[in-house]
């Protein structure tokens, strides 16, 4: 009997360790958690590091094209000015010798050529549209008028974008 009855006490201790093994996870605590995920507001452009106006009579306007790209997920405009330590009244520079004529501009909402100034001037009157993750191309043209008082050689200007 004495057999017996170890044999039904380990049938008992096995039963017990599977009932009670099979009921983990049923009544187990649980929970839930909310993930915030923050976006921030963002905005790219790309301006090609240069542009040139081919070699230009005195008396005559020379132009050159350029495309800005912007991605941006919220609505943005973009600004353009010279840069104000090198260029601050518009003119492109040989040196420390300006030319005579303002440089300008056309491009984006901007129609017409328009002289370029050291204050920031925005290209659109409203803001634009979020882009899609290619971007969005901004036309932009350059004309710089050469006068006869303008002495040869090569000038430079920079100019400056802002996305905002």
């Amino acid at each position: 009997m004495l057999k017996h009855s170890k044999f039904v006490r380990g049938a008992l201790l096995a039963t017990l360790i599977l009932t009670v093994g099979a009921g983990v996870g049923y009544g187990a605590p649980s929970g839930v958690q909310t993930v915030s995920v923050a976006v921030n507001s963002a905005i790219s452009i790309t301006v090609p590091a240069t542009a040139a106006i081919a070699g230009t009579d005195p008396g005559t306007c020379g132009t050159t094209a350029s495309t800005i790209t912007v991605k941006a997920n919220r609505t943005w405009n973009l600004q353009i000015r010279s840069d104000p330590v090198n260029n601050p009244a518009g003119q492109a520079m040989n040196g420390v010798t300006p030319m005579v004529n303002v440089f300008q501009y056309n491009g984006g909402g901007v129609a017409s050529f328009t002289n370029i100034t050291s204050t920031y001037a925005s290209l659109y009157g409203a803001p634009q549209a979020r882009t899609t993750g290619t971007g969005t191309s901004v036309a932009m043209n350059y004309q710089q008028c050469v006068d006869w008082m303008d002495n040869p050689g090569t000038y430079t200007i920079t100019v400056d974008y802002l996305g905002i």
